[in-house]
């Protein structure tokens, strides 16, 4: 079974009833640790650390002692599009000693339709893994959604003659400069220059979410900090919409405001998300017709 867009104390109790439907004797939770689901009410349950799942220690273990009366919860576990990669190989070798398995998500995909196929091969016993994702698979899935695609909202603020004229400079520097080095150094160097002007627009009283600390401000934190379901504002958007799927899978926002400047790059990120958030409405439309 494959649950979408649910918070933590929901999670809890599916898998509370599950473990009483159908006698489980043990629950396997696999996930991130900023994702541990603790308090779970059952008889007997262990997390396994996304990054430990391909360990020694914990592989053969799990493959000797998992049964037929043993639940595996994979929770918030599409880390990357790579449909092969070893840790997924190794979760979907877990599931395959149990018919007992539930996995959830809080966003359907990282950043393509496709990746919603990561998801249904854990669910459906790597069934459909050497093909692309079909409407024709989802027949029959045992799926629940509670559709989460954000609403990105740009908080306009102007930058200054003499910063757009810096900027103009760096990023002809980085283009003449960049060699055989990766090209988004360019955005994400750009992007962090824009916040020079934000940080004097700040609001008191409103929390924001920021790529690091560099300005010292209240009521920052990091996308790799946030730790409570509490809305925050973007301060500067994160490069990779991994990050944002695990910020919204926190804070479970549905609208979120972003301070955007006037110059290119902030525009570009923001497009770049209200086109992500599409990619996700695209998934839900998809997902539908299970």
């Amino acid at each position: 079974m494959i649950r979408l867009g649910l918070s933590d104390e929901d999670k809890r109790m599916v898998v509370a009833r599950y473990v009483a439907d159908h006698a489980i004797r043990h629950v396997v939770i696999i996930a991130p640790s900023r994702f541990r689901l603790d308090a779970i009410d059952v008889p007997s349950h262990e997390h396994v650390e996304w990054s430990e799942v391909i360990l020694y220690k914990f592989y053969y273990r799990l493959l000797q002692s998992i049964d037929r009366n043993t639940l595996i919860v994979v929770n918030e576990c599409l880390r990357t599009q790579d449909r092969n990669d070893l840790t997924y190989n190794c979760i979907r070798n877990y599931l395959q000693q149990t018919p007992h398995q539930i996995v959830f998500q809080y966003m359907p995909i990282l950043d393509r339709v496709e990746d919603f196929a990561i998801l249904l091969d854990f669910d459906t016993r790597s069934r459909w893994k050497r093909e692309k994702l079909d409407r024709a698979h989802l027949s029959g899935l045992d799926l629940h959604i509670e559709e989460r695609a954000p609403s990105f909202t740009a908080i306009h603020v102007a930058a200054g003659r003499k910063l757009r004229s810096v900027y103009a400079r760096e990023k002809r520097r980085l283009i003449d400069s960049i060699g055989l080095r990766d090209p988004h150094t360019i955005p994400r160097t750009l992007h962090l220059m824009a916040g020079h002007v934000k940080a004097s627009s700040v609001e008191r009283g409103v929390a924001y979410v920021c790529r690091n600390k560099r300005f010292n401000l209240p009521d920052h934190v990091t996308y790799r900090e946030f730790a409570e379901p509490r809305p925050r504002t973007v301060f500067e958007f994160c490069h990779n919409t991994i990050d944002m799927a695990d910020f919204l899978a926190v804070t479970r926002q549905a609208t979120v405001p972003a301070l955007v400047s006037d110059l290119r790059v902030d525009a570009w990120y923001f497009d770049k998300y209200c086109a992500w958030s599409a990619n996700v409405r695209a998934a839900y439309d998809l997902l539908r017709v299970a």
